[in-house]
C-alpha cells in the first residue's frame, strides 16, 4: 500500500506561510498565497500555500498579511562610521578635510565594534541579509557581524598612509593577512582584501594586493571612478581610471568588486564586461556628494553584475535599503531621459539577485529558489504606505519603507523577530552609541566649518 508523501518525510525545520511570496527565481513566480520550508539552513520546499499544510515542520509561522521575499544584498558599507553620521555635512573636499581626520583621531577597536553593531541593527531591521564593508580593525567589525548573525564580505582597508589599525602606509597589507586567516571558513563572514582607492593605493603595492588575492583565493573590494581629481589624474595617465588599472595585470577582474563606477565612458563599460568586473552602486551617497550618476542601466546592458549600496552611514546616512532602492531607478530614468528604464521588477532584483551575482554569491542567496541558503524577509501589509497592492515589485520599490519589515531570516534563523534583534540587546547597544557620540562630540565641533 502506498503512503502519502508529506507523511514519510522527516519534518522540515520551519515552514512560513505568507500573504504573498516574491522569489525572484529565473521565472519571476509570485506565490499568493505562497509557503516557503527551511531545513538544514536551506529552503527545502516552496509552492501554493495549500501545499505547505500537506508537510509537517518543527515550527510554523502563519503570516496571512505580510508577504515574504529575499533579504535584501548591500553590496558596500563602512558601518563603524556611525558613529560619525551627520557630522560637517555640505562641505567641498569632505574626504580630506574631515573623514580621514576624523579616522585618524577617533577610530578605535571599542568604537569599531560597537559602531558595527549599532548599524547592524539598523540594516538587519530593515531587511538587510547581506552586506559587503570595507574599513578599519575589520576583525571587530566580523565579530560584530558574527553576533548579530547576518551574512557578509568584509575587507581590511589598505592605505598609502597610516591609518587607525596600521600606524605605517600598507600595513594594512600585514593586518588583512591575519584577518583572512583568521575568519576563513566561516559559515556566513568571508574575509578579503579591500585596498582604498587608486589614488590612495599605488600600482606597486595594488600588485602586490592582485597576488596576495590569488595566493589567499580572496575577493578585492576598492573604491573606483569616484572622484573627479581621480577621473581628470588617470586620465592624464592612462585613459580613464579603469584603463590605467587594467594596466596592474590580473586586477580587472571577476575577483574586483568595482565600487561607485561613475566617470566611465563607452570603452570602460565594455573593459568591465570583458574583465567580468563586478560593480556596486550607491546611488544615495553619490547624489548626496553631488556626483555624476552611475551609467548603472549601461552597466547592466553590458552584462556587468551589478548591485545596489547605501555606503557607509557618512556618507549615504540612511543604511536602510529601501531608500536606495526607491532612487535607483529614478535617477536612471532622469540620466537616460526614460521613463521605462529600469523596471521596478529590475531594481528589486538588483537589490536581491543583482547584489548576490555582484559578490559572487547567487548560487546561494538572492532570490528563493530551492537549494539555496534560507535568507529572506516578513514585511507587513498592514500599513498607510504600502496598501493597496496591484503590482508587488512596484509596491516593495517605490511604496515599501524600513519600518514594514517584521520579521528577518538568516540561514533560517530569525534575527530580527517582530522588529528586535534577536542576537544581541539592541537597546544597551542604543546606549552604547549614546556615550560614543558623547565622546565624539567636541571633537566634531571642533573641526566643524564656521
Amino acid at each position: 500500500m502506498d503512503v502519502p508523501m508529506a507523511r514519510t518525510q522527516s519534518p522540515d525545520d520551519l515552514i512560513v506561510e505568507a500573504a504573498a511570496i516574491v522569489t525572484v527565481d529565473p521565472g519571476w513566480r509570485i506565490l499568493s498565497p505562497g509557503y516557503i520550508a527551511v531545513k538544514d539552513r536551506r529552503i527545502s520546499a516552496l509552492g501554493p500555500a495549500a501545499e505547505g499544510r500537506l508537510r509537517s515542520a518543527k515550527r510554523r509561522v502563519e503570516a496571512p498579511r505580510a508577504f515574504l521575499m529575499p533579504g535584501m544584498v548591500n553590496t558596500h558599507t563602512h558601518i563603524s562610521m556611525a558613529a560619525f553620521r551627520g557630522a560637517c555635512e555640505d562641505i567641498p573636499n569632505r574626504l580630506t578635510k574631515v573623514i580621514f581626520p576624523l579616522e585618524r583621531d577617533l577610530v578605535t577597536r571599542d568604537l569599531t565594534y560597537w559602531s558595527a553593531l549599532y548599524c547592524l541593527a539598523e540594516m538587519a531591521r530593515s531587511g538587510t541579509t547581506t552586506f559587503a564593508d570595507m574599513y578599519y580593525f575589520e576583525d571587530e567589525v566580523a565579530k560584530a557581524t558574527d553576533k548579530a548573525g547576518l551574512r557578509a564580505i568584509l575587507g581590511e582597508t589598505v592605505l598609502g598612509h597610516a591609518a587607525p589599525d596600521a600606524p605605517e602606509g600598507y600595513g594594512g597589507i600585514d593586518y588583512a593577512r591575519n584577518f583572512i586567516r583568521d575568519w576563513d571558513g566561516h559559515p556566513r563572514i568571508e574575509p578579503c582584501l579591500a585596498p582604498h582607492a587608486p589614488y590612495t593605493v599605488d600600482a606597486e603595492h595594488l600588485a602586490q594586493i592582485v597576488r596576495e588575492a590569488k595566493k589567499l583565493d580572496v575577493k578585492i573590494m576598492m573604491h573606483v571612478a569616484e572622484m573627479d581629481f581621480e577621473h581628470e589624474k588617470f586620465s592624464r595617465l592612462g585613459g580613464s581610471v579603469l584603463r590605467y588599472l587594467d594596466s596592474i595585470p590580473g586586477l580587472l577582474s571577476p575577483r574586483l568588486l568595482a565600487v561607485h563606477m561613475l566617470y566611465l565612458d563607452d570603452a570602460d563599460i565594455n573593459l568591465a564586461a570583458q574583465r567580468g568586473l563586478r560593480v556596486a552602486h550607491c546611488p544615495a551617497s553619490n547624489a548626496k556628494s553631488g556626483r555624476l550618476i552611475c551609467p548603472a542601466s549601461r552597466l547592466q546592458s553590458a552584462g556587468v553584475p551589478l548591485g545596489l549600496a547605501t555606503d557607509g552611514p557618512l556618507s549615504g546616512n540612511g543604511m536602510d535599503m529601501q531608500g536606495v532602492l526607491n532612487l535607483f531607478p529614478k535617477m536612471q530614468k532622469v540620466r537616460e531621459g526614460r521613463r521605462d528604464i529600469v523596471t521596478a521588477r529590475e531594481a528589486v532584483r538588483a537589490a536581491t539577485l543583482g547584489g548576490a551575482e555582484a559578490l559572487g554569491l547567487d548560487g546561494d542567496i538572492g532570490s528563493l529558489e530551492i537549494g539555496k541558503k534560507a535568507d529572506f524577509i516578513l514585511v507587513d501589509l498592514d500599513d498607510f504606505n504600502i496598501q493597496p497592492v496591484y503590482d508587488w515589485y512596484s509596491t516593495i520599490v517605490y511604496a515599501m519603507r524600513p519600518h514594514n519589515v517584521i520579521s528577518v531570516y538568516i540561514d533560517g534563523d530569525e534575527v530580527v523577530a517582530q522588529r528586535r534583534m534577536t542576537g544581541f540587546d539592541q537597546d544597551e547597544v542604543f546606549r552604547r552609541m549614546g556615550q560614543i557620540a558623547d565622546d565624539c562630540a567636541k571633537y566634531i565641533s571642533r573641526i566643524s566649518p564656521a
